[in-house]
């Protein structure tokens, strides 16, 4: 008889809180439709532009405090659809692959914005390849350490102390992407016009409910 895992609490948690994180999100993003629509002052949509920007720091701050719980989970990403797992990046989503989504939703932009947006991507893909390089040495010294224990070493030897060492690296890499991600954001809010980052906001929501919404057919 084949024993079930024992459930993580810090993962149930954390996808308890990222249904409830989504629920929220639907419910800020219907409010910013509704603000686009009505033609609201600067102020007024200043304050849901603001109220959105928080919202999506929240989920990475909750994805820090679970890729302690249980790293590998957040990076495969397994609180997401099947579909959304399918273009997942060290636990979300390539910075610059969302920038090239976004750009046609935001026209017109003024020539300084598109400079503006063409070298933040550039910058994204660089920082992005050197993320991937070391996930890809990190997953190459995982694999070694697991041979290590294959060949008989003590279970609690230095193998041992090097696979924790390198789970805590799988930490730090999955805290990265997500700053990356985070800056990215923070960025563009300071390119565009309020009006344009709550129309990129809006863009963005969409982009990650086609998934949701497919893998439910």
């Amino acid at each position: 008889m084949e024993l079930m895992a024992p459930v993580n609490s810090g993962i149930a948690a954390f996808e308890m809180e990222y249904g409830h994180w989504v629920d929220e999100q639907n419910r800020l993003m219907c409010e910013l439709r509704n603000a686009l629509n009505a033609h609201l002052n600067e102020l007024e949509l200043q304050v849901l532009v603001e109220n959105s920007m928080k919202h999506y720091f929240e989920l990475f701050q909750m994805k820090k405090v679970a890729a302690k719980a249980d790293s590998f989970n957040i990076m495969c990403g397994l609180w997401k659809t099947p579909f959304q797992r399918f273009f997942l990046w060290i636990g979300g989503c390539r910075p610059s692959e969302l920038l090239k989504v976004l750009m046609p939703q935001l026209h017109p932009l003024a020539d300084q914005q598109f400079f503006d947006v063409r070298n933040l991507r550039q910058s994204c893909q660089q920082a992005e390849d050197a993320l991937s390089q070391g996930m890809d040495k990190l997953q190459q010294t995982l694999a070694e350490t697991a041979a290590f224990g294959r060949m008989g070493y003590a279970a609690f030897g230095p193998p041992m102390s090097r696979a924790v060492k390198r789970l805590e690296a799988l930490i730090s890499f999955v805290n990265q992407a997500d700053h990356l991600q985070q800056e990215t954001l923070l960025q563009m809010s300071r390119i565009l016009t309020t009006r344009q980052a709550a129309q990129g906001l809006l863009a963005l929501a969409e982009y990650f409910q086609r998934p949701r919404t497919l893998s439910s057919l």
